[in-house]
């Protein structure tokens, strides 16, 4: 059914580190079918040189002015670099990590070890081994997704590496877009206590929770769609 309520909006929603565009395929769909145009860009996974302005400039060359940029993950730190190369409507951290001001993502955690699950942080390596990466995978990504539509999922995971972008400090002063966060209660790689308070302290606004593990577009793609077509009506 189409949402007349929030005509013709573009969303454009960005992977994390380690996955591909497919794993916003659930929600695309669900937004297309609502009268909404999607675009996925995909995140360049062989570009170790690749800093937070690169990516954020060829995300925000797949957007069009006043789109709604979703990000999920690391994918987060390219929020405020997107809005300040194009004019968005509104920035979305979906289980993201959300960036400060002159800050690394390194710098972040080690001001706050709460920021990351201790068992998802002792992984970082094993993840990137292809031997290891389908169990950690079921383990920190899709414990909460169907076991029937575990092998699909899976097929989204394709990390890149994020080397530099821990450790490059966001080049960025002010936000230069509304902003929301919503939550992933069980998710087992970014603590939600971490989100919550960041949230509010740095976005000024309370999350809005999701129960879901840390791929909430994969396990609960309704829900979260609702959540996004309700902020995108809150910001007409």
């Amino acid at each position: 059914m189409r949402d007349n309520a929030v005509r013709m909006t573009t969303f454009v929603l960005v992977h994390g580190s380690g996955q591909n565009a497919a794993s916003w395929r659930h929600v695309a769909a669900l937004l297309r079918s609502a009268g909404h145009t999607v675009t996925m860009p995909e995140l360049r996974k062989q570009a170790p040189n690749y800093g937070l302005c690169d990516h954020a400039a060829e995300i925000a060359a797949a957007a069009s002015d006043g789109a709604i940029v979703v990000a999920h993950s690391l994918s987060g730190v390219f929020l405020p670099l997107v809005a300040v190369a194009r004019p968005c409507r509104l920035l979305v951290f979906v289980a993201a990590v959300i960036p400060e001001p002159g800050t690394s993502v390194r710098e972040q955690f080690a001001a706050d070890p709460t920021m990351f699950w201790p068992e998802w942080i002792a992984s970082g390596a094993a993840f990137r081994d292809p031997a290891q990466r389908d169990e950690l995978a079921r383990r920190f990504l899709f414990h909460d997704c169907s076991e029937a539509a575990l092998a699909a999922e899976l097929a989204t995971v394709e990390p890149l590496d994020p080397q530099r972008l821990v450790t490059e400090r966001a080049p960025f002063a002010l936000w230069a877009a509304p902003t929301a966060a919503i939550v992933a209660t069980a998710d087992r790689t970014l603590r939600p206590s971490w989100i919550e308070r960041t949230s509010q302290r740095v976005l000024g606004s309370a999350a809005l929770g999701i129960e879901a593990g840390h791929c909430p577009m994969q396990s609960q793609p309704h829900q979260l769609t609702a959540m996004l077509l309700q902020l995108a009506k809150a910001h007409r």
